[in-house]
């Protein structure tokens, strides 16, 4: 049964109005565990419409000596039968990274992904653990680079497979036809290299990032040539090349000055598009450049000084928090603003460095006994000037996953409350759970009790390569953590293929509005479409979102962003909106539309469209008859104006409010009052 968080009788009334009203007297979300067994572990997880999830694992393989373990620990971690490979693959006789997960019927099938017996062509393809990922402009997506392993046995024969320099396809699951993952190509083969050089073994990207561009190509940037190698830079690939899906060919890399520096701590950077120039932010550790990928330059940006941050690590694997853009509005003209939340400290309460594992002297040295941070680094990417604001949450933690909800809030989930990413399989960096979800409202003034809520708490504890993705009805759904065993190491199952369902306070609200079926799927660039609905609420709508279809690994998520449309006019069942006016703004590929209402509430179910140039366009037919005045909606975290006393009564109540603290422009209590009538999503007007 589905746990239920409640706190006062309040809490079904304000789960009505969310964000606005958003505080700890509220309904904080409901968690379900929707099975025990999703295949594979969701270390990779790829979301598709029809509620589908792709995942890619790590297999489930004892270590060696050379990885860490004592022989004692060896022994101990056999004896557990946890590391004979995959069950699932097991049962099947079918050696794979992958299935796909349908979330209508909680079942799962296993993928191909190109394992072969033989070593000649498994050395060459295959393997997808520490791939990137990004979907593309049809909602396919685009899988890069991977890792490797060597003569493993499975089923009475040994098995090799390389994928560190496949760039692979992984279509969803269409009626009868299964989901597929296919290597299409390799990155780029500078030296072109034959499939028996043996200087193969340091061509590849383990850790890429990828990430869609506005044209439709798709850039691959970053990660080690073959392993974390992190005192030898010749491992390292600090470059980007431009893929082009239709002749299936990429570029020459091209350096990347903020990736070099920042070795070792630069894998999986975090790469945004930038709404206004199209240029590329980039991130490693603590610097930030602005690729131009027309001109092949590189820009310094604004870099975050970690000497005044409290002890914190930099922001990139093994010690990432989470990263997240908030939705980007009509008012602030698409201001992007970048954050990272969570992540290790590396100081100890005594003022000295946190001991690193094994007594190793580098600063980025794994170390377990690390505790986690709350703070929040946040930057405006486009704006002259900006420089690094810092914020803290509620709950200190390491490696979360943050998701962009449709009421324009970020839920923040998982995570740990001591050490970081990294660890074989079996041998974890990170232990104890944080399962509180966190609930940002970043319209909400700061210090304003609905600015950071700490919500119910998961049924699981998830770890290193946990993954948590919005889906279609507006829950969010989180699974994963093969490093699960950092507790009791020796007796306790290292991987985690449960998942859980997290239904924020908006899906409690009564009369949630419902959308009818779009005219149109396929969309482009400044459209005009019509949102349907199947009553008339339409008068009630306060804001139309879209949110990208995503996909999520080791805390990064590059495809999330969060639009606003402009509604052009009102109907009693219906809108007409515009969609962005250009794919800087909104990168071409799948979009849930999410219509919010006056209380904060989003639609039981999104609907599906394409945003691409190339698609048809053509503006929706709206009969002018049918329009209504526009409602004006109050923003409920404006300053709260009283009417102007009494000539006799104002001195009296000018000290009344000077001791009350009301002369502070806004009240938590009458804020939250007046957003239980007029409550804006997101605090927008």
């Amino acid at each position: 049964m589905p746990s239920l968080l409640r706190s006062s009788a309040l809490a079904v009334l304000a789960a009505a109005v969310l964000p606005a009203a958003l505080a700890q007297e509220t309904v904080v979300g409901s968690w379900t565990t929707v099975t025990k067994n999703c295949g594979v572990v969701p270390v990779h997880a790829l979301y598709s419409p029809g509620d589908k999830i792709f995942f890619t694992e790590r297999l489930h393989l004892l270590g060696t000596l050379n990885d860490g373990f004592s022989a004692a620990e060896l022994t101990a971690r056999a004896a557990t039968g946890f590391y004979n490979q995959n069950p699932n693959a097991v049962k099947e006789k079918f050696l794979t990274d992958s299935a796909e997960f349908d979330l209508n019927t909680n079942q799962f099938k296993l993928t191909e992904n190109l394992m072969p017996l033989a070593e000649p062509i498994g050395k060459n393809q295959g393997y997808a653990f520490c791939s990137g990922h990004a979907q593309m402009a049809d909602g396919r997506y685009l899988s890069v680079g991977g890792d490797a392993f060597w003569g493993v046995p499975f089923n009475g024969a040994n098995r090799t497979s390389d994928g560190r320099r496949d760039i692979r396809v992984m279509t969803p699951s269409a009626g009868a036809a299964p989901a597929t993952f296919v290597k299409v190509a390799d990155i780029n083969n500078v030296d072109n290299l034959g499939p028996d050089d043996p200087r193969r073994a340091l061509w590849g990207r383990w850790y890429p990032s990828v990430l869609t561009l506005p044209n439709e190509d798709v850039m691959i940037i970053g990660g080690q040539r073959a392993f974390f190698v992190p005192d030898n830079v010749t491992w390292d690939n600090p470059t980007y090349e431009i893929y082009h899906p239709k002749t299936q060919v990429s570029d020459t890399p091209v350096r990347v000055k903020v990736l070099a520096d920042n070795y070792p701590v630069n894998m999986y950077p975090v790469v945004y598009v930038l709404p206004k120039s199209g240029n590329l932010w980039t991130y490693a550790n603590n610097a930030s450049a602005i690729l131009n990928v027309q001109t092949k330059t590189e820009t310094p940006s604004v870099g975050l000084d970690l000497s005044k941050e409290d002890g914190l690590l930099g922001r990139s694997f093994p010690f990432a928090g989470t990263n997240f853009l908030p939705m980007l509005t009509l008012k602030d003209d698409y201001k992007m603003t970048s954050w990272f939340c969570g992540g290790v400290n590396g100081t100890a309460a005594n003022g000295l460095p946190t001991p690193r594992a094994y007594n190793a002297p580098q600063w980025w040295a794994n170390c377990p006994d690390c505790a986690p941070t709350a703070r929040c680094n946040y930057l405006e990417l486009e704006t002259e000037g900006a420089a690094w604001m810092r914020e803290e949450m509620p709950i200190a933690r390491s490696q979360p996953t943050a998701v962009n909800l449709p009421d324009g809030t970020i839920g923040i989930f998982s995570g740990s409350g001591k050490g970081h990413q990294g660890g074989v399989y079996g041998l974890p960096v990170s232990t104890v759970d944080v399962k509180e979800v966190v609930i940002f409202n970043p319209f909400a003034p700061k210090n304003h009790p609905s600015r950071w809520v700490t919500a119910a708490a998961a049924p699981t504890g998830r770890h290193y390569h946990n993954i948590a993705l919005l889906r279609e009805d507006g829950t969010v759904v989180t699974g994963g953590g093969d490093a699960q065993n950092g507790v009791n190491p020796n007796t306790d199952d290292p991987a985690d293929m449960t998942l859980d369902v997290y239904s924020p306070p908006y899906k409690f609200a009564t009369n949630i509005p419902e959308l009818a079926p779009l005219a149109v799927k396929d969309v482009t660039y400044g459209q005009l479409i019509v949102v349907p609905f199947t009553t008339d609420v339409a008068q009630n709508i306060t804001r139309v979102g879209i949110i990208r279809y995503a996909s999520v690994t080791h805390t990064v998520n590059l495809d999330q962003r969060h639009i606003e449309l402009e509604i052009v006019k009102y109907a009693a069942n219906k809108l007409l909106v515009r969609l962005p006016a250009k794919p800087e703004i909104a990168t071409p590929g799948n979009w849930m539309v999410w219509p919010v209402d006056s209380r904060g509430v989003p639609v039981k179910r999104s609907a599906l469209i394409n945003i691409r140039a190339s698609n048809p366009g053509g503006d929706a037919v709206w009969t002018e008859a049918e329009t209504i005045p526009t409602p004006v909606f109050r923003d409920p975290f404006a300053p709260v104006v009283a009417e102007p006393p009494a000539p006799a009564a104002s001195q009296a109540a000018d000290a009344k409010n000077s001791a009350s603290g009301a002369a502070s422009g806004w009240s938590a209590a009458a804020a939250a009052a007046a957003g239980l009538a007029v409550a804006v999503a997101g605090g927008i007007a």
